[in-house]
């Protein structure tokens, strides 16, 4: 009797690891003809995103393990390559993004260096790498030094207080609204523009100027916002301004 129950036991183990998210997660792409991409471009993405909720619960290990095997895959279909790269990167990296993860990502930019297949974007992946890895959450804060007042003077930053930072393009049409939406966040307030066009009259703000500020900061995705408390260590990463 006992024998019977430890195997009813041991085949119940093998079809809850089989139906595990774990387990799901892993084998995901096992079987996709990532090549339909072309033919079933809808269905492809709607695979993808159905991945990329997977990811939010799953460990990073088994998560970067079904990557590699989809990169494995795409490996073989350049066009695909591309088309998931850039799935991807707004998946992962892009800070609008439900599913963005920091740490996959940088698997991700890690292989397609390594695959050789995007040499043409290895530059803008590597640009890629640098702003993903600046500014996350327990990181001390990592600002231009450049950064000066419209007068020329330069901004110093003594410490001891906490500071949000928003980065804008004057002359984006949401960054006066930016700006008011984030006048109630406590301590010190920055905003680094960059652009032609004057910065708007918002009270409350520091307004300076970087000539390096896209070795730091991704401005196509501007505005964004980010903050660090009084001893200079990320709070909040690079987030939407909400």
């Amino acid at each position: 009797m006992k024998s019977i129950v430890r195997s009813v036991l041991a085949a119940l183990s093998v079809l809850l690891s089989a139906c595990s998210p774990k387990s799901g997660i892993s084998g995901f792409w096992k079987d996709a003809d990532v090549a339909a991409v072309m033919s079933d471009f809808d269905g492809a993405k709607e695979r993808f995103t159905e991945f990329a909720e997977l990811t939010l619960n799953a460990p990073a290990e088994e998560a970067e393990k079904a990557l590699d095997v989809l990169f494995d895959r795409l490996a073989a279909d350049e066009v695909a390559y591309y088309v998931y790269e850039e799935w991807c990167e707004g998946a992962f990296y892009n800070i609008f993004s439900p599913y963005r993860n920091a740490g996959l990502f940088e698997h991700i930019a890690a292989r397609i260096e390594d695959d050789g297949i995007m040499a043409d974007d290895i530059e803008r992946i590597r640009l890629l790498r640098r702003y993903n890895s600046l500014n996350l959450k327990g990181q001390p804060i990592s600002l231009p030094e450049d950064l000066t007042r419209p007068d020329g003077e330069p901004v110093e930053f003594p410490g001891g207080e906490e500071i949000t930072v928003l980065v804008l393009n004057p002359s984006c049409r949401s960054c006066a609204a930016a700006l008011k939406a984030l006048a109630g966040t406590p301590g010190r307030h920055i905003a680094i523009c960059f652009g032609s066009r004057e910065v708007p009259s918002v009270p409350g703000w520091e307004y300076c100027f970087s000539a390096g500020i896209r070795r730091f900061f991704d401005t196509e995705a501007a505005p964004f916002w980010l903050a660090a408390d009084a001893d200079g260590t990320v709070t909040v990463p690079c987030s939407p301004v909400e």
